[in-house]
C-alpha cells in the first residue's frame, strides 16, 4: 500500500474514533466538585461529599488513603 494512502486511512480511522467519543466526553468534562461543608471532601469517583475518617498511624514508607481507609505503600493508589 502506498504510504500516502496508509496515512490517509489512519487519519480517517482516528477521526471517526474521536467523533464517536466526543458526545460521551461532554458529560465527563462537565463534572464539577460539590461545595462540601463541615470539613468534608469531594470524592470525584462517587460525586459525593465524604466525611474524613480518622487517619491511622501508618508505617514508614506508607500513606493513609482516606477513601479506602487503609495504609498503602507509597506510589500505590
Amino acid at each position: 500500500m502506498n504510504p500516502l494512502r496508509r496515512r490517509a486511512t489512519v487519519a480517517a480511522v482516528a477521526s471517526v474514533c474521536i467523533a464517536a467519543a466526543a458526545p460521551l466526553s461532554v458529560g465527563i468534562s462537565a463534572a464539577e466538585p460539590l461545595n462540601c461543608v463541615n470539613g468534608q471532601f469531594w470524592d470525584p469517583i462517587t460525586n459525593t461529599c465524604q466525611t474524613p475518617r480518622q487517619a491511622e498511624n501508618c508505617a514508614p514508607g506508607q500513606y493513609w488513603n482516606a477513601l479506602s481507609n487503609v495504609c498503602r505503600p507509597l506510589g500505590q493508589l
